[in-house]
């Protein structure tokens, strides 16, 4: 009897194979490995300085690796062109001018510009699009306030929704729940997860909030310079987590010794800043 063929490996939406990347002289990342599949919530953790941003922006085609090579859908993520927008991404608040004269509504309509251009008008679809958007998201009562007079989970939601747009297959998300109190961030795991259920997305984020991360995430990535764990949530153990975030907590009792001993702040130099 012929052999059946072997099933076709589903398509990896991205692919980080032996990355390294460094500032300047200063290493940021090294050899990561991360494969992730369709339809996948993967969870980025790991200290500060670790490298995820770094990640984020390596896969967004914003930074180039020294060595190794990231793929999204098949290509080059800084060969990407139009097919960017394919890719939502949701920036850290600190990165983001709340004084910036914007409406919610003029902010979700940001995420036309990938297709429409920055100075073409945006279609009448794009427009019911983004209104349906801001339902979906909880946020249409806030359409016409303006941006930095919203509460940090409503800012927030604008911004899923912007990034939802153009109609994403990866959504990136970078510690979207900072500065967001313990029940909003609780409801802004919970519309990710609604978000991707009913887009059929791949979202990749990262969060120092290990307790909600490990029960929506489908599988988590632990990075600290590399990937020191990529499993499923349930599997992370308390080894693994003290293994993970040695570096950070060495600086932080470093720190509070210096401070006590000496009554000055120390800086380590072991831990690279987040870029």
């Amino acid at each position: 009897m012929a052999q059946s063929a072997p099933a076709a490996q589903p398509e990896l939406i991205v692919d980080v194979d032996d990355v390294t990347f460094a500032w300047r002289e200063t290493p940021v990342l090294e050899r990561c490995v991360l494969k992730v599949p369709p339809g996948v919530l993967l969870g980025l953790i790991g200290p500060n300085g670790g490298g995820k941003t770094t990640l984020l922006k390596l896969m967004l085609g914003l930074l180039k690796p020294q060595s190794g090579s990231v793929r999204i859908l098949g290509r080059e993520a800084a060969s990407l062109g139009s097919a960017r927008s394919l890719i939502g991404y949701v920036p850290q608040r600190a990165e983001i001018d709340w004084s910036f004269p914007a409406t919610a509504r003029d902010v979700v309509l940001m995420g036309a510009f990938a297709r429409a251009g920055a100075l073409h008008r945006v279609p009448a679809q794009l427009r019911k699009r983004a209104d349906e958007l801001m339902e979906l998201t909880g946020i249409s009562d806030l359409a016409d306030r303006m941006i930095g007079k919203l509460s940090g989970g409503q800012q927030q939601r604008v911004f899923v929704a912007r990034a939802l747009l153009p109609q994403p297959r990866l959504l990136l998300l970078d510690e979207p729940t900072i500065g967001i109190d313990t029940g909003g961030q609780e409801a802004f795991f919970n519309l990710i997860r609604d978000m991707q259920a009913q887009f059929n997305l791949t979202i990749i984020m990262s969060s120092h909030d290990l307790q909600h991360i490990r029960h929506v995430a489908d599988s988590l990535a632990c990075i600290s310079r590399t990937v020191h764990w990529h499993d499923r949530a349930e599997l992370l153990t308390e080894q693994d987590l003290k293994n993970l975030y040695a570096c950070e907590l060495d600086a932080f009792l470093t720190h509070e010794h210096q401070y006590h001993e000496h009554g000055r702040c120390y800086e380590p130099d072991n831990c690279p800043e987040e870029r």
